[in-house]
């Protein structure tokens, strides 16, 4: 298969090795990996050779290690940005997600997993209600942010963000602290002004409580320093 199929536009059909983990990676991303097993390594050899991407999928149900793993359908293609070999045959893997994807059929023909993938794009993207959404949550981001830094002791001028849409919605469901599950179906929502919807919903939550506990740092400061009335 040529390397320019992988980049193909929704409905296009490619054959792609998959690597179930217990991570769910958006477009726009980046995943450090410490490869180990012999048929993963295999696959990243292969993507190196052949200038292909692999697929990341999120584990439905089995291990990373050992035995089959079970994942969920929608899942993001990566591309190797970097590798290092490390002593033992480790490899040091530093992939980019590229975009999603839908299993269509899988199978075990090779020693790691594959899968017939069909590539999926964003709705509403460039609907008016969804740049206004989009403005929202990039503001409620950046305060999230800001308070998550202060949280820990610290502190930024600038927080740089995508300026498209989807690229937004990708960046910001990759930071949040969330569950799996959750990232995961924010993964397989298509309708960029949906993805939007549950973060500003997820971020004024988060705001709340960010707000909470910068209180109680701050107390504690002030208390240690003698000096809280």
């Amino acid at each position: 298969m040529a390397r320019e199929a992988y980049g193909a536009r929704r409905r296009d059909m490619v054959d792609l090795p998959l690597f179930p983990l217990q991570t769910v990676l958006f477009p726009g991303a980046t995943l450090p990996l410490q490869v180990f097993e012999p048929r993963y390594l295999t696959m990243i050899q292969r993507c190196l050779d052949e200038g292909i991407p692999f697929g990341v999928v999120l584990i439905r149900s089995g291990q990373e290690v050992g035995g089959p793993a079970v994942p969920f359908e929608v899942g993001t293609t990566a591309r190797i940005s970097t590798v290092q070999r490390a002593p033992g045959g480790r490899l040091h893997v530093l992939a980019l997600g590229v975009q999603r994807f839908r299993i269509l059929e899988t199978s075990q023909r090779e020693p790691y997993l594959t899968g017939t993938v069909e590539f999926l794009e964003d709705e509403d993207a460039d609907a008016p209600e969804t740049v206004e959404a989009a403005q929202r949550v990039g503001e409620l981001f950046r305060q999230y942010t800001h308070l998550m830094l202060a949280v820990n002791g610290e502190w930024t001028r600038t927080i740089a963000l995508p300026s498209r849409p989807g690229a937004l919605a990708d960046h910001v469901a990759a930071r949040l602290e969330l569950e799996n599950r959750t990232k995961q179906r924010l993964l397989e929502e298509l309708s960029v002004l949906r993805r939007l919807a549950v973060e500003q919903r997820l971020l004024t939550g988060a705001l709340e409580t960010l707000a909470h506990q910068l209180v109680g740092v701050r107390r504690l400061k002030y208390e240690t320093m003698g000096i809280w009335n």
